[in-house]
């Protein structure tokens, strides 16, 4: 449609399983409402009630050939469709714990220095020196 992009089944107030000719019935009496001559003042010029009547021309196009009609219906139905089975967002799951552990080896060269801090604060260190007792 137009800028509105309405239902044409809203647009000539009707529902999706109308008939053919309830269809040609609304389209004709809302034309001979908003056809510019028939309205109470035909001189004036109203922008909203063309862009109304071009709705409603509009809608009747699409309706009144049963294969756009059809078609329009599917393309209605899939997108009603497509937007149920749309999942809403989930946040990011955390980052899990490796399946495997992570090995670490850990080489100390020298001799260990007796238990308890040292001069330099490292227990094993090369060069440390034992605290005198």
């Amino acid at each position: 449609m137009t800028a509105a992009n309405r239902d044409p089944y809203q647009v000539l107030g009707l529902s999706s399983s109308a008939s053919q000719s309830e269809i040609t019935s609304a389209y004709r009496r809302l034309l001979r409402e908003h056809h510019p001559d028939t309205r109470t003042r035909p001189r004036s010029s109203n922008p909203a009630a063309d862009e109304h009547l071009q709705r409603i021309l509009s809608a009747y196009a699409l309706l009144r050939d049963p294969e756009h009609r059809a078609a329009h219906d599917r393309a209605v139905t899939e997108r009603a469709e497509a937007e149920s089975d749309v999942q809403p967002r989930r946040r990011p799951e955390a980052p899990t714990r490796p399946a495997t552990p992570i090995r670490i080896r850990v080489v100390v060269r020298g001799t260990p220095a007796a238990a308890g801090p040292t001069r330099n604060g490292v227990v094993g260190e090369p060069g440390a020196v034992a605290p005198l007792t």
